[in-house]
């Protein structure tokens, strides 16, 4: 078992002063990119320049990845519609079977009784618990609107 001089130090956390210094190098490399484009570009008509910029393959990749994208989609879609099963019901099959065989002269099967379930009581509407839908009448010489002193909730506060 290691001891926890012996276990190895926990990475630091990102630190200010390594973000800039990460930022400086990967601008530079950024700017040093952009000098070499432009300088590809330097003195050259419109259309060899227009050249340039499609030989980059944006439109390209742009499309392979319109492609792929709409080919993923479907697959997704696709596959699991294929695959699903239908339940099949048990009882079509039975009737069927069942409806050959009987003679016009026998008589149904009795129903077996199905056992009553215990009646549970309904449960209480909890609207109707929150008084949701009551109606109560303002008196008609009072405004509702106006400030009484029974409204004042900051009153104990002073």
């Amino acid at each position: 078992m290691k001891t926890r001089s012996e276990k190895s130090a926990p990475a630091p956390m990102a630190s200010t002063r390594a973000d800039l210094r990460q930022m400086s190098t990967n601008s530079k490399a950024s700017v040093a990119e952009l000098k070499t484009f432009l300088a590809e570009l330097k003195g050259k008509s419109p259309q060899e320049m227009l050249g340039v910029v499609a030989a980059s393959q944006l439109a390209r990749s742009i499309i392979l990845s319109t492609v792929l994208v709409i080919a993923a989609i479907g697959l997704f879609t696709a596959v699991p519609f294929i695959l699903k099963k239908d339940p099949k019901p048990e009882a079509a099959p039975a009737e069927q079977q069942g409806s050959v065989g009987v003679s016009p002269t026998s008589s149904p099967p009795p129903e077996t009784p199905t056992p009553a379930e215990p009646e549970t009581p309904p449960a209480p509407d909890p609207l109707s618990e929150l008084g949701v839908g009551e109606q109560r009448q303002a008196p008609p010489n009072e405004n509702p609107l106006e400030n009484n002193n029974n409204d004042d909730f900051l009153k104990d506060l002073e």
